[in-house]
């Protein structure tokens, strides 16, 4: 896994978390606890996917929300 800045590493660590111990995570959630942007919320998400844990998360469009896959492994502990 590559290395992280610190603050993107916390929204990484949270997001994981998250979806650990709720079974989802929504981009709204991060903007509200970090004060950051949709865009930069949405990038922390995507990194998440790509660089971190691909199969432990998907979209659900019902929901509005990315929830946990039964593939889910935690990345942090």
């Amino acid at each position: 896994m590559p290395r992280f800045k610190y603050a993107v590493e916390q929204r990484l660590r949270f997001i994981d978390c998250l979806v650990a111990h709720y079974g989802s995570v929504s981009r709204a959630v991060l903007i509200d606890y970090f004060g950051i942007s949709m865009p930069q919320a949405t990038n922390d998400i995507r990194t998440y996917i790509d660089e971190c844990a691909p199969d432990n998360i998907v979209y659900d469009l019902r929901a509005k929300k990315y929830v946990r896959t039964a593939n889910f492994k935690r990345v942090w502990d």
